[in-house]
């Protein structure tokens, strides 16, 4: 029965993270969606992030404009990354908006080069791949103290 009581505890606390990992002092980076007279809080970049993810698995494999892929991939990020940065280490909120569009394109990289990676070697892609996580780890770095 405690098992029972703690797991629903768990659960409730976790339910709000459910469609946003922002804490209730970071929801304006949600949209706000009303559903069944609930209030329901849809992180802004993440919403913009799996549409991408989708529509770049999609253009992967129906091996549309491969001539676009590599800049895609490599610039695709960046305006994400770009907003993430001055959003986080200045005064300015930023916008919903920008930040859907951004993520995005981000998710559109990701989806480019995820099945790109599994299916054939680039060194570009591996470095673009190292390239981004050391610019995210450094600005978490920088962010965390």
């Amino acid at each position: 029965m405690d098992r029972r009581r703690e797991l629903r505890r768990g659960l409730a606390a976790t339910l709000p993270y459910l469609l946003s990992h922002h804490i209730p002092a970071e929801r304006h980076r949600c949209h706000r969606l009303a559903v069944g007279g609930r209030t329901l809080h849809l992180c802004a970049r993440c919403s913009g992030i799996y549409p991408g993810i989708a529509l770049g698995v999609g253009v992967f494999l129906l091996g549309v404009g491969r001539g676009a892929w590599l800049p895609v991939v490599a610039f695709g990020p960046l305006p994400a990354l770009v907003d993430w940065a001055v959003t986080t280490v200045t005064e300015r909120r930023g916008t919903n908006a920008v930040r859907t569009a951004t993520g995005g394109l981000l998710g559109v990289a990701y989806g480019l080069a995820l099945p790109w990676v599994l299916t054939t070697w680039r060194p570009a892609l591996l470095a673009i791949a190292v390239g981004y996580g050391a610019l995210a780890a450094a600005g978490l770095w920088l962010t965390s103290e």
